[in-house]
């Protein structure tokens, strides 16, 4: 277990949680398809917060539970990367496309570093900075698909403003985790801030409708455990791991990593076809997490 706290076990986490939520999508497909997006959302967290809270329980004991200074922190936690995120994003997409949401995503580490140099002081070198660049350039060719009339022909709403706004709160999340788990390990916080998004989520899905009826097939069912135990509970742990040993800004790059994933587990599981330019731009996010990751001279 000790190589999972070595920057090179970070980087693996940090990977794996790219493909997990690479297959989120996939996995969503079912689930949103049968439920409101909200009611989604609230169920998948629900189901973690118990998982996580009964695991940081067994783990940690009483050492689990918040001080009351870590309060406010872990509440901004959940409001900013649990319940705001997936309410913007969920909310956003409906109004936007696919290919929109794909791009404003890569925006997300760009955010994170920003805000990671101006409230922690922690600064990429040039090198990590040339790595955001080229992973940023290799998404917008996965999106693209490597023709330009795609992105000329762009057009942006309401939707699109909250997929934005959706990056500016996981960059906030983020930043605002490293400070947190400075004093928490990295299982309590994720616990106890998903228990405070799901709660927020709960409200929101109250107005969107919901009355405790889930109704959902089979393969919904399975979609609703992947989404909890796989890019619910173990990624977001990760994630919060990656950040609290190699900061916000580092950690943020893996996010390019996610269309990657989502785009190779779409051909493997529902035989999506994938061409060159995709290709060439998953080889240049590649590189790109590969400069980022590269400690500081």
């Amino acid at each position: 277990m000790r190589f999972f706290n070595t920057e090179q076990g970070v980087y693996t986490l940090l990977t794996m949680t790219a493909v997990l939520w690479g297959g989120n999508a996939v996995a969503a497909k079912y689930t949103v398809g049968e439920l409101p997006p909200v009611t989604t959302a609230f169920l998948r967290f629900a189901a973690v917060s118990v998982i996580l809270i009964v695991l940081a329980f067994y783990i940690e004991g009483k050492k689990c539970l918040p001080r009351r200074e870590q309060l406010p922190g872990i509440i901004a936690m959940g409001l900013t990367g649990i319940a705001l995120f997936n309410f913007l994003i969920y909310s956003g997409v409906k109004l936007s496309t696919a290919t929109n949401m794909s791009l404003l995503n890569a925006v997300g580490p760009v955010t994170t570093a920003c805000l990671a140099a101006l409230l922690l002081n922690e600064r990429l070198t040039l090198r990590q900075l040339a790595g955001v660049a080229i992973s940023f350039f290799g998404v917008i060719i996965v999106v693209a698909k490597g023709s330009l009339a795609v992105l000329t022909g762009l057009s942006f709403n309401i939707g699109d403003i909250m997929l934005a706004l959706a990056q500016v709160s996981w960059a906030v999340y983020s930043v605002i985790g490293r400070k947190v788990m400075r004093t928490m390990s990295a299982l309590a916080a994720t616990a106890w801030a998903s228990v405070v998004g799901s709660l927020i989520l709960f409200i929101i899905a109250r107005m969107e409708g919901f009355n405790g009826t889930i109704a959902l097939s089979f393969f919904g069912w399975v979609s609703m455990a992947y989404m909890v135990l796989g890019s619910g509970c173990l990624a977001f742990f990760w994630w919060n791991h990656g950040v609290s040993v190699l900061g916000p800004h580092r950690a943020a790059i893996f996010m390019n990593i996610v269309p990657v994933a989502g785009t190779i587990l779409a051909v493997l599981l529902v035989n999506e076809a994938v061409s060159w330019q995709q290709i060439a731009g998953a080889m240049l996010i590649i590189a790109g997490v590969y400069l980022t990751t590269q400690s500081s001279d």
